[in-house]
C-alpha cells in the first residue's frame, strides 16, 4: 500500500486551529496557549550562537559546544518536536563516542522541556493518557516501588541514583506515547532508529569492527568486538536486532525504489555489524524474534524468510573475514563474563529476600559475600574483586526488587506488547495494512530486544523504552487517527 499524500510532508495547508481540532476530538473547550513567534526562536538561537562562539574563543570548549548544540537543536524542538525526538533516538546509538561529549544528555533535556510545553498546549493528548491509564498507573507504581526500595537497601545512595534512571526511562515511555501525534511522527522515529543503527554500524566497521583490537579505534570496538560508539557490544547487539526488524516493517510503508534500496543497504550494514559484535545473547534473541515473527506475522513470511536468507549469507561472509568470531559465538560454556557463576550468586541472594529484594542497584554490594559460599566458581574476580551486575535484566530486578518488583515490571512489558499487537490488528481492520505491518515489526523488534536483555543488565536502555512506547502510540493512532489535522502537499 502506497503512502497517503498526507504522510509525505510535514507542511500543513490551511489547518483548523489546533484548539478547535482538539475541542472537537475531546469534547472539552481548550484554552489556547499563545505560541512562541518563529522570529523570536530564531533570534534566541542567534544570540546563543554568539555567546557560544565567545566561549569557544576563550577556551571554554565544553560549555561553548553545549550552547552550540542548544542553538542548532533547540529550534527543531520548538518547530517539530517529533523530528527532534527522532534525532535524539538516533543519537542514542552512538552516545558513548567521546566526540559527542554531553550532547545526547543535553538533547534529551531539550526534548523533555519541549514535550512539557507541547503537552500543556495540546489537551487532546489527555485522551492518550486516559486510553492507556492502566499502563501509566502500573508504570508509576512500579517506579515508586523501585524508589522506595532504598529504605531497606544496604546502600540507599546507589538505590536512589539508579531509581532516577528508571524514572527517566518511564519518561521516555510517556513521551513516546504522547508526542507522536500522527503516522508521519511514528514513521520518522522508526526511521531514526534504523538510521542510528546504520550510523553506528558504519562507525564500528570503519573503526575496525571486523578486525582485531589492535587495529580498532577507541569507542568503536571492544576487544575486537564491534560497538560502533555504543559502549558495550552486547547492548549494541540487542538494539541491532530491533533495528533489523524495524527495517522490514518500513519496507511495507515506503514503496519508492530509492527508499527501499536505502533500507536494504541499512539492513545489510546493521546485520554485518550485528555479527561483528559477536554477541551470543544477541544471536539467541535474533532466533527467538524470528520464530515469533513467523508465527505472529504470517502475512510477511516470504519477506521474513528472504531477510533470514540474506542474513545467513552475511553471517557466512562475516565469519570468513573474522574466523575467530565463530569460536566465541559457539562457545556457550566459556567466555569471560562469568555469567553462570553470577546467576548462581543472584539466585542464592534472592532466596534470602524473595518478596522485596535487597534494594535497587545493590546486587553488586551484596555479591562479594557469596564468593566463598558458591562451589566451583570459575570467575571469582567478577564476584569478589570487581563485582559485575547480574548479566540478566530480569534476574537483576528479581534479586534487587523481589518477586513483587519483577511481576510489576513484567506487567508493564506485557501491556506494551499487547498494545502493539492490538494496533496491528486495528490497522489491518481499517485498511491500513502497511502500518499494520509496521506495528508488527515494532512488536518483533521489541521482543528481540527483550530477549537479548535476558543475557545482559540493560533495563533502563532508552531505546528499549522508546520501542515499548511505540506500541501504545500506534494503538491510539489506529483507533482514533491523528491528534492534529492531516498534512498535504
Amino acid at each position: 500500500m502506497a503512502l497517503e499524500t498526507a504522510e509525505r510532508t510535514p507542511f500543513e495547508v490551511a489547518p483548523l486551529p489546533e484548539s478547535a481540532v482538539e475541542q472537537r476530538q475531546t469534547g472539552f473547550p481548550i484554552a489556547a496557549i499563545p505560541p512562541i513567534p518563529p522570529r523570536a526562536i530564531i533570534a534566541g538561537a542567534a544570540l546563543i550562537t554568539i555567546v557560544a562562539a565567545h566561549l569557544l574563543a576563550s577556551g571554554r570548549i565544553k560549555y561553548g559546544a553545549a550552547l552550540f548544540l542548544v542553538a542548532l537543536y533547540g529550534p527543531l524542538v520548538f518547530f517539530d518536536l517529533a523530528a527532534a525526538f527522532a534525532v535524539w533516538v538516533g543519537v542514542l546509538f552512538v552516545q558513548d563516542l567521546h566526540s559527542l561529549s554531553i550532547a545526547p544528555n543535553s538533547m534529551g533535556v531539550l526534548v523533555a522541556l519541549g514535550w512539557l510545553g507541547a503537552f500543556a498546549a495540546r489537551a487532546g493528548r489527555l485522551r492518550v493518557l486516559r486510553e492507556h491509564r492502566r499502563l501509566i498507573v502500573g508504570t508509576i507504581v512500579f517506579l515508586i516501588w523501585m524508589t522506595v526500595s532504598a529504605a531497606w537497601a544496604h546502600n540507599p545512595g546507589r538505590a536512589e541514583s539508579q531509581a532516577g534512571f528508571w524514572w527517566l526511562s518511564g519518561l521516555a515511555l510517556l513521551i513516546t506515547m504522547t508526542a507522536l501525534t500522527d503516522r508521519r511522527d511514528v514513521g520518522i522515529v522508526v526511521i531514526a532508529f534504523v538510521a542510528g543503527a546504520t550510523v553506528a554500524a558504519v562507525i564500528g566497521l570503519a573503526g575496525g569492527g571486523l578486525y582485531t583490537a589492535s587495529t580498532a579505534i577507541g569507542a568503536t570496538s571492544n576487544q575486537g568486538r564491534l560497538t560502533g560508539g555504543g559502549g558495550d557490544p552486547n547492548v549494541q547487539a540487542a538494539a541491532f536486532v530491533a533495528a533489523m526488524f524495524l527495517t522490514m516493517g518500513l519496507f511495507s510503508v515506503y514503496h519508492h525504489a530509492v527508499a527501499r534500496l536505502m533500507l536494504l543497504i541499512s539492513f545489510v550494514l546493521v546485520t554485518v555489524a550485528f555479527f561483528a559484535t559477536q554477541s551470543r545473547g544477541g544471536l539467541i534473541a535474533l532466533g527467538i524474534a524470528t520464530v515469533a515473527a513467523l508465527v505472529l506475522a504470517s502475512g510477511q513470511r516470504s519477506r521474513i524468510m528472504a531477510m533470514v536468507g540474506l542474513g545467513a549469507v552475511i553471517a557466512v561472509v562475516a565469519i570468513a573475514v573474522q574466523p575467530g568470531a565463530l569460536g566465541r559465538i559457539t562457545n556457550f560454556g566459556g567466555g569471560t563474563s562469568g555469567r553462570s557463576d553470577i546467576w548462581r550468586v543472584a539466585t542464592k541472594l534472592w532466596e534470602q529476600h524473595p518478596l522485596v529484594g535487597i534494594g535497587t542497584n545493590n546486587f553488586e554490594i551484596a555479591e562479594p559475600q557469596f564468593a566463598r559460599k558458591i562451589p566451583n566458581v570459575s570467575r571469582v574476580t567478577y564476584i569478589a574483586e570487581k563485582p559485575d551486575p547480574a548479566h540478566n535484566s530480569y534476574l537483576q530486578v528479581l534479586v534487587e526488587n523481589g518477586a513483587i518488583g519483577l511481576l510489576m515490571w513484567l506487567a508493564v512489558l506485557v501491556a506494551c506488547l499487547r498494545a502493539g499487537w492490538l494496533a496491528a490488528r486495528e490497522f489491518d481492520r481499517t485498511g491500513l495494512r502497511a502500518y499494520g505491518d509496521l506495528a508488527r515489526a515494532v512488536l518483533m523488534g521489541t521482543i528481540g530486544m527483550l530477549s537479548a536483555i535476558f543475557f545482559i543488565t540493560d533495563n533502563t536502555d532508552w531505546r528499549l523504552w522508546v520501542l515499548l512506547g511505540l506500541g501504545p502510540a500506534l494503538l491510539s493512532l489506529a483507533r482514533h487517527g491523528p491528534l492534529r489535522p492531516p498534512s498535504a502537499s
